[in-house]
């Protein structure tokens, strides 16, 4: 019985003394010498891989991050809704004080009349004016976290799986396409959900908000609030309003060079009616072609002076709106 037990741990050395050898081999670019030995080699490699291998991404996460995601992918939901809820109620409210302006002035309504109507909208408009800078810093600052945990878990992983691909790399070809968790995924789509969300409210519109909201507040308007409440106000009115302006510097200087681009095609059309229209002359176009040709081209010049002049006048109101903001903020502080 000892013998056999010896003969038997004999030849179990002797094996993984051979699979060892093979496996050796193929690291430095050798092949066993027979069928045999290739198929131990593989198989110690696969044993070998299949003892490294993790759980799935999703399970290898930790739960806190699991937590975390989920909660606040929760508030994103519950701010998106509430954004998007304040931004159209001072719509709403931004139009009703245009047209009850227009009534007064128009006479169809008495100043009494005039002045409660406004003070119940500058209610709404301060509420739902608070309520929309909240949910906004809320947004913004969501939309920090989600990125910083994509970096986060996208630097983690990324170094997990470059060393799980150098040990499978032994035994079959590396797909070309990695796959990535679906934590990850919803880090990304949260995201770009604040970042769409943001984008909304245009800053012509936000800072024409402001303007009317600054107004209402000088004017005591709003809540007949505390003084310390109405320097919170401010004190928001001001922030928001120096981020604008920091946003407005970059995007100004992008719709000044959308001019100078136009202006340079307008020129280049103007030369082409003035050959079109020289040609004419010579002879060289007929009637109807010389129509055809100077109808394009001045379609298409028609077109680029609009574009042109439309932006140049909304350049014009961004700048005289941050402007008023300023001076309202001034003489509020």
């Amino acid at each position: 019985m000892s013998n056999r037990v010896d003969k038997k741990r004999a030849e179990g050395a002797r094996d993984r003394a051979e699979t060892l050898s093979g496996f050796l081999k193929r690291l430095r670019g050798e092949s066993p010498t027979d069928s045999e030995g290739r198929d131990r080699v593989a198989d110690s490699l696969q044993g070998l891989l299949d003892g490294f291998q993790r759980p799935s991404p999703e399970e290898e996460r930790p739960r806190v991050q699991t937590a975390s995601l989920e909660r606040i992918e929760g508030n994103v939901d519950a701010e998106l809704g509430a954004f998007q809820s304040y931004v159209r109620q001072i719509r709403e409210v931004c139009l009703k004080l245009e047209e009850i302006a227009k009534l007064f002035k128009s006479g169809e309504v008495k100043e009494d009349v005039y002045t409660l109507i406004k003070d119940e909208l500058a209610v709404e408009l301060s509420l739902s004016a608070d309520g929309m800078f909240k949910s906004r810093q809320e947004m913004v600052l969501d939309r920090a976290r989600a990125k910083l945990e994509w970096a986060k878990e996208k630097i983690g992983l990324s170094a997990t799986i470059d060393a799980r691909e150098r040990i499978e790399s032994h035994v079959r070809p590396l797909t070309s396409q990695r796959m990535y968790p679906s934590s990850l995924r919803r880090w990304e789509e949260l995201a770009s959900r604040l970042d769409a969300a943001l984008s909304t409210l245009p800053i012509e519109e936000e800072t024409a908000t402001i303007e009317k909201y600054l107004t209402l507040i000088k004017e005591r308007l709003s809540l007949n609030a505390a003084p310390e409440e109405t320097a919170r106000r401010l004190s928001v009115c001001q922030r928001r309003i120096s981020s604008i302006s920091e946003n407005w510097v970059s995007a100004r200087r992008s719709r000044v060079e959308q001019i100078m681009n136009r202006e340079l095609e307008a020129s280049r059309l103007r030369d082409e009616i003035k050959e079109v229209e020289v040609r004419f002359a010579v002879g060289e176009f007929g009637q109807e072609l010389f129509e055809r040709r100077t109808g394009l081209l001045q379609g298409s010049l028609k077109r680029v002076e609009k574009e042109i002049s439309d932006t140049r006048r909304y350049i014009d109101e961004m700048d005289m709106k941050m402007f008023r903001c300023s001076e309202l903020l001034r003489e509020s502080l």
